[in-house]
């Protein structure tokens, strides 16, 4: 994580960065991270979003590992289902059941990607032009697993004809039945690597345009909270109720006004709820003397 000995990658045309990088087997004997940043002309780095690239230490010991990635832009909106109120609170459905794929003896490519918003009976299948992902049929599509924040799947395709298109899409567990294809272009792996190379690739997002998030929330200054116990200008305790009430009513956001310390002039301008001394100092004035003690 030394960007200053960061690896340069290559321009090779509008759509690709390459470059190679030897390593010898010995040094990887656990999880490999990584991640790719961008310098521009006047020497700023910009981070892709997220820090789940990973590849394990590889059991059928390849010559040669192929990694195919999408930049994951921290503006992505799919970014944000990842962040902890929604992957810790908001988005802790229990996963589909279903069985999964069986594993080749040798896989040549394994698909990742990502699609955080699927209904409790949905998952990600992939179909494609090649005899091993039956050709498009969508009464037989591959059904890919989960692990962490990854849809994956590993193929052998050492005699599948190239370049091949493929798709992913959603399948209902419930039904049993193929439900839809992403949206947009089909996916397109150029050419294969070798028998003794295993190629990842990272697809990013799936292209399911339609499906968002909607949750309905509350925005309050805890100045506005009343309790029995409290002072009758608000306190901090008071939120504990609020989130009660919250749970009751359906509501899945509280959004508070400023609770930071403005004292700073000892005068009416301290009032001013946007002009805070600090991100972490909260107010004196909605502490409870109660708790305090």
């Amino acid at each position: 994580d030394d960007v200053k000995k960061a690896f340069a990658l290559s321009y090779l045309n509008d759509q690709l960065w390459y470059g190679t990088v030897d390593i010898d087997p010995e040094d990887i004997f656990e999880p490999l991270c990584y991640r790719y940043i961008l310098q521009d002309d006047n020497g700023q780095l910009v981070y892709e979003f997220g820090n789940d690239r990973v590849v394990e230490p590889d059991d059928r010991k390849a010559t040669k590992i192929v990694l195919s990635d999408t930049w994951n832009h921290a503006g992505q909106y799919e970014n944000v289902f990842y962040t902890a109120p929604f992957a810790n609170v908001l988005l802790t459905q229990k996963p589909a059941k279903y069985l999964a794929e069986k594993k080749p003896a040798r896989p040549t490519h394994e698909f990742r990607v990502k699609a955080p918003l699927l209904k409790p009976h949905e998952i990600i299948c992939v179909s494609g032009s090649a005899a091993e992902m039956y050709n498009w049929d969508k009464e037989d599509v591959l059904l890919l697993s989960k692990k962490d924040n990854w849809w994956m799947l590993q193929l052998d395709l050492s005699k599948a004809a190239f370049p091949l298109e493929y798709k992913y899409g959603i399948y209902d567990t419930a039904s049993k039945k193929f439900i839809r294809f992403e949206e947009g272009n089909n996916r397109v792996l150029l050419s294969e690597d070798g028998k003794d190379a295993l190629t990842i690739i990272h697809d990013g997002f799936a292209k399911l345009n339609n499906i968002n998030w909607k949750g309905t929330a509350v925005a309050i200054p805890v100045f506005s909270l009343r309790s029995k116990k409290s002072m009758g200008v608000g306190e901090f305790t008071d939120l504990k109720l609020l989130v009660d009430w919250a749970k009751t009513t359906g509501l899945k956001m509280i959004q508070l006004l400023p609770v930071n310390d403005t004292t700073s002039t000892f005068s009416w301008k301290d009032s001013y709820p946007y002009s805070a001394i600090s991100a972490f100092a909260l107010h004196p004035i909605l502490l409870n003397v109660e708790a305090v003690a």
